[in-house]
């Protein structure tokens, strides 16, 4: 779906190089939009490989607040996307930089854009927000973080709502819940099942029965076009989820279905996750309303376009 929303439109785009940023900016290219992307000087670009022309590079770390305010200064976005964080992945554990890219970077983005004209900020928040639920997580439920990472993605989301109501802003967070597809980073749990599928590998897995909602990224990024173009909302917070939770055991299973491939699936092989859960889904009744945001793909759907390129790669 092309909103006919962003030709020409000058974005800034921070974590640009990430799994969700990437799909992101290649989305834009294609709708013609002036990118900013802010890269640090150590990002990975691999997932912008081949779109470098298509976009302005800017390396500024969100804590350089004096570098930020000049810079934002200079480009005047109209929309802001802010996707950047730290502390996603296992090896991201250090504390000070959790809180400082997350929370602090935040801060400065916000006080940075603040005298701006813009249409729309959207920032990016995680399912991790709510804690252990044994019930559909809703954006009014209570916030039970159980991370580090997951305390610093709350303090952003709370920080927007706030910052967008005093200030009078068109803001709101999508709280994403588990993201796949094209691009995703290679340690993670489609990924590695369908790269070991592909090659024949066995499959490590802890106990399968953790549960998560996975929601392809194609859907997801219409989510983010939708809340850009949206410049009536004031800090909401808003799940970006499928409604359906599957078991890691279901989707194993169906990408070894889809793939054709016979592999050994050795459970408790592998260490369990502190925050791991036998129960995480989302509602996702506010996206319907507020967005008019529904997923397009099924999980079998989405799993079938994720391994074919896969399989171009």
């Amino acid at each position: 779906m092309s909103l006919n929303n962003f030709k020409d439109k000058k974005i800034l785009i921070t974590g640009g190089a990430g799994f969700v940023g990437a799909n992101l900016v290649r989305r834009l290219i294609k709708e013609k939009a002036r990118l900013h992307l802010l890269i640090k000087p150590e990002t990975k670009l691999w997932r912008l490989k081949g779109v470098e022309k298509n976009c302005q590079w800017h390396q500024v770390s969100l804590t350089e607040k004096n570098k930020l305010n000049k810079l934002v200064t200079k480009i005047q976005p109209k929309i802001i996307f802010h996707l950047a964080a730290h502390g996603a992945y296992p090896a991201q554990n250090r504390t000070d930089k959790i809180i400082n890219s997350n929370v602090f970077g935040t801060l400065n983005l916000l006080e940075a854009t603040k005298d701006l004209n813009y249409q729309s900020f959207i920032n990016t928040g995680s399912s991790s927000e709510y804690g252990w639920k044994k019930k559909p997580m809703k954006e009014t439920d209570i916030l039970e973080p159980n991370s580090i990472y997951a305390v610093s993605k709350a303090a952003a989301s709370w920080m927007c709502k706030v910052f967008a109501q005093k200030n009078d802003k068109p803001m709101v967070t999508l709280r994403l819940f588990s993201v796949y597809g094209e691009y995703e980073e290679p340690s993670r749990l489609v990924p590695t099942a369908i790269r070991a599928c592909l090659k024949g590998d066995k499959i490590n897995l802890a106990s399968g029965e953790q549960r998560r909602d996975f929601v392809y990224i194609d859907d997801v990024i219409e989510a983010y076009l939708l809340a850009a173009k949206n410049s009536n909302l004031r800090g909401e917070m808003v799940n970006i989820g499928s409604g359906i939770q599957y078991s890691v055991n279901d989707v194993v299973s169906k990408i070894i279905e889809v793939t054709g491939k016979k592999v050994r699936v050795e459970k408790n092989s592998y260490q369990p996750r502190s925050w791991d859960s036998d129960y995480w889904v989302a509602n996702r009744r506010l996206a319907k309303k507020i967005l008019r945001w529904e997923p397009e793909y099924n999980l079998d759907q989405g799993l079938e376009k994720t391994i074919k390129w896969f399989l171009t790669k």
